[in-house]
């Protein structure tokens, strides 16, 4: 059976529940905080992989508006085992400005998804 992990985005820093440790199959969601840290942090962010992802979907996801969180993504059978870097942009203005982010500039936070097992021998 597959687990579950949640990665909330609108923290400082980005947080995991239970932790950014996935194997193959298990599914992550990104999700854009609960609805008091919306209220008071981030309202719209996109989370990318720079370095490539370990997901069956290789985004970028955008959330905001009525997308508070993704589907199960889930993580490929074929993900060599290690660590995921991700990025979170976080476009508004008015919310980097909270941050103390320079005009024209967006913040940005990162974390990683840690696939702790090789990927099934066939």
């Amino acid at each position: 059976m597959a687990n579950t992990i949640y990665i909330d985005i609108a923290t400082t820093p980005v947080t995991y529940f239970p932790g950014p440790e996935v194997k193959h199959g298990d599914h992550v969601i990104f999700k854009l905080g609960t609805p008091t840290t919306v209220a008071t942090n981030v309202t719209s962010a996109k989370v990318t992989f720079p370095n490539g992802t370990c997901l069956t979907t290789s985004g970028p996801f955008t959330l905001g508006g009525l997308t508070m969180a993704t589907s199960p993504l889930t993580v490929s059978a074929t993900a060599p085992r290690g660590t995921y870097d991700f990025e979170v942009n976080i476009p508004d203005p008015d919310e980097a400005k909270d941050r103390k982010v320079g005009p024209g500039e967006h913040d940005r936070k990162n974390g990683g998804i840690d696939v702790t097992s090789d990927p099934p021998e066939v």
